[in-house]
């Protein structure tokens, strides 16, 4: 089968090659993957010298995907060859102190589908009986193929806990950042609004419903009084969805006393650590939450796509076969307004 393989990090040392046709055990599940998303928290990384601090080499990424069940072990009983899945790609060791206290997130043996074993940027994926997830007849493969960060973000408004009658505030426009402001949208909050310096990806945030606030990355304090116009007393909880490390210190004054602010994913800025502005979380004893990724939240997120609380469709900027992967993880290294880029590994 052909699949996206990288020895060691760098595109020098990756290409798009024949690997041999999973092995399907008893209890596991082959899928033939017609659409995985590239995420640029991840994929993105494998461009530089280190690579993802989050996976390991030799490897085929893609840990964002759905398909067709092409094949079964002996024992499983739940799906059947044809039928259209997803898949949650993370496998706990199931044996840790963690696991064996049903805290699988924290995992630290986690074996990661596309991040430490292989995944979705190939012609057919192996994976086990229960993390597959049927894909509902109206929902496409492009629009299955995000459950996983829909998923990820579920877990974020899980550590936030919107409370009735909060007003919320989005920072950051990306995928990341217009799912969490639809799921916002559908929970306890009184309001929600979408920062960003990005004037397409706000167009987008508009079209469903949703307020916006456009950002200048050189002038933060158009942004902060545009928004404490709004919310004279600050905001009750903040997402930060832009891993713009300045960011960070900007957000205490936006919010109100005891006010909650979750940062999603990884910071990437020039110090090798955030300069947290403890002073000024004390003077509001205001709440620091940080979101790690998802385990088990693949049913719910599926749910939220398919009655329509959540549109990934609208995420979708370009789609590529397989063979032209690394033309589409240039879109997303260096086009600023791509928010998502499908690739197929196989054709409908």
């Amino acid at each position: 089968m052909k699949a996206l393989f990288y020895e060691k990090p760098l595109r020098e040392n990756a290409s798009i090659c024949e690997k041999p046709y999973p092995q399907c055990g008893e209890d596991e599940v082959i899928i033939k993957v017609m659409s995985c998303s590239i995420c640029h928290g991840v994929e993105c990384d494998h461009e530089k010298a280190g690579g993802s601090s989050c996976s390991s080499y030799p490897l085929t990424p893609g840990h964002e995907f759905s398909g067709i069940v092409q094949e079964v072990g002996g024992n499983v009983k739940t799906v059947k060859p044809g039928d259209r899945v997803t898949a949650d790609n993370t496998v706990p060791c199931g044996i840790c102190f963690y696991c064996r206290k049903g805290d699988f997130i924290h995992c630290p043996d986690k074996r990661n589908l596309g991040n430490v074993a292989d995944g979705g940027f190939a012609e057919y994926v192996k994976v086990k009986e229960g993390k597959t997830i049927h894909i509902p007849d109206h929902v496409s493969f492009n629009e299955a193929c995000l459950t996983e960060p829909v998923a990820c973000c579920m877990h974020s408004m899980d550590q936030m806990n919107i409370r009735y009658g909060d007003e919320v505030i989005v920072l950051g426009a990306g995928p990341m950042g217009i799912i969490l402001a639809q799921l916002a949208m559908h929970s306890n909050a009184k309001h929600v609004v979408v920062v960003a310096s990005s004037r397409k990806k706000l167009d987008i945030v508009k079209s469903l419903g949703i307020d916006t606030i456009l950002m200048d990355r050189n002038d933060y304090s158009k942004h902060e009084q545009e928004i404490l116009k709004r919310y004279p007393l600050g905001a009750d909880c903040l997402f930060d969805a832009t891993g713009a490390e300045e960011l960070v210190y900007t957000v205490p004054r936006l919010m109100k006393m005891g006010g909650r602010i979750l940062g999603y994913g990884y910071y990437r800025g020039e110090q090798p650590q955030l300069r947290f502005p403890f002073n000024e979380f004390w003077d509001k004893e205001l709440t620091y939450y940080s979101s790690l990724s998802q385990v088990g939240d693949f049913g719910r997120a599926m749910d939220a796509i398919a009655v329509g609380k959540v549109n990934t469709k609208i995420l979708i900027s370009y789609e590529y076969d397989l063979e032209n992967y690394f033309q589409a993880l240039d879109k997303v290294l260096y086009e600023k307004d791509v928010i998502k880029v499908i690739v197929h590994p196989n054709k409908e």
